[in-house]
C-alpha cells in the first residue's frame, strides 16, 4: 500500500489550482459584474430572463480574455473619451487609450454576436 504525506498532498493540490486556466477569469468582483449586467440589460430592452443570461455571458467571455484591472483601465478610457477639453484629451487621443478601446471593443463586440444579446426571441403562438 502506497502512502501520500499531507506535503505531498498540499504540493499536488497547489499544482492543480495553478494551472487551472479558469483561475483568472474569476477575479471580477461579483458587484462589478452585477452593475455591469444590470447597465447592459438596461441598454438591450429592460430586464429579462434573455437578457440577463446574454449580459452576464458577455461579461464571462470578457473576463476569460482580459483581468479585471485592465478592464476597469480599457472601459474607463471608453466612458470618458467623451469628456470635453483638455482632460479628456488623454481618454480620446493617447496611444493607451486607443489601443485600450480598441481592445474591449473587440471582446465586447465578439462576446455580443457568441451570447445572441442583441437578437430579440418572439414567442410564436
Amino acid at each position: 500500500m502506497t502512502r501520500i504525506f499531507p506535503s505531498t498532498s498540499i504540493m499536488l493540490i497547489i499544482a492543480l489550482f495553478g494551472l487551472s486556466p479558469s483561475a483568472n477569469a474569476n477575479d471580477f468582483p461579483t458587484l462589478e459584474r452585477v452593475k455591469y449586467v444590470q447597465e447592459c440589460m438596461s441598454l438591450n430592452g429592460g430586464p429579462t430572463y434573455v437578457n440577463m443570461y446574454g449580459c452576464s455571458c458577455v461579461l464571462d467571455k470578457i473576463a476569460a480574455e482580459m483581468s479585471f484591472d485592465d478592464f476597469v483601465h480599457a472601459d474607463a478610457f471608453a466612458r470618458l473619451r467623451n469628456m470635453r477639453g483638455e482632460r479628456g484629451g488623454y481618454f480620446r487621443s493617447s496611444k493607451d487609450s486607443r489601443s485600450a478601446r480598441k481592445e474591449l471593443t473587440a471582446l465586447r463586440d465578439e462576446a455580443t454576436q457568441q451570447c445572441f444579446v442583441t437578437q430579440q426571441i418572439t414567442r410564436v403562438q
